[in-house]
């Protein structure tokens, strides 16, 4: 069981490593010539163009150097991603996470939730769903390229939700979030 668990946190790496980026970015305004919304009536100002561009190219150190530090893993981790080219990989786990993230945004839009900004009503189930979204879309696109064991993919959607909360109350204390949820 250890090894499920070690395994699905692993495979998180990249995310981490690429979210926290896209933060110090947004923070810096670097790139801002790119802060262009996809669509604020659908999704709000803060889905930007940048976004996808810096979660897309940003994921990809991480799965190459989840790629370089396989071998020393050895049987540790369950998911053999070096099958998967790292750049590919990388930019599809940074785009399954920018997609999971709007059918959310866009539910808040419908309900006059202002963006960066939590619901008044049922906040437990939208901050749930905020932290959740991404954690299912790179879930998904781990199923699609690779082998995954049915257990990680479950650990990977129980427990990225709980690390992307605790990644963004780190990136709050650091000062590059406006709000730790």
């Amino acid at each position: 069981m250890s090894e499920v668990i070690i395994t699905a946190l692993w495979l998180m790496v990249p995310l981490i490593l690429s979210g926290s980026f896209h933060m110090l970015v947004v923070r810096k305004n670097w790139l801002s010539s790119w802060a262009i919304p996809i669509h604020v009536r659908a999704f709000g100002r803060n889905k930007t163009w940048r976004g996808v561009v810096v979660m897309i190219l940003g994921t990809i150190p991480g799965t190459v150097l989840l790629n370089l530090a396989a071998p020393l893993a050895g049987n540790l981790i369950l998911v053999d991603i070096t099958q998967v080219h790292p750049l590919l990989l990388g930019a599809l786990l940074g785009l399954g996470y920018v997609i999971a993230e709007l059918p959310n945004s866009y539910l808040k839009r419908r309900l006059n939730i202002p963006p960066g900004q939590q619901a008044s009503r049922h906040a437990f189930w939208f901050t749930l769903l905020d932290q959740a979204d991404s954690a299912i879309g790179c879930a998904l696109v781990y199923a699609i390229l690779t082998d995954i064991p049915i257990a990680v993919f479950m650990w990977i959607i129980l427990l990225g939700p709980l690390v992307h909360l605790i990644a963004n109350v780190a990136l709050y204390s650091a000062g590059l979030r406006k709000h730790p949820f």
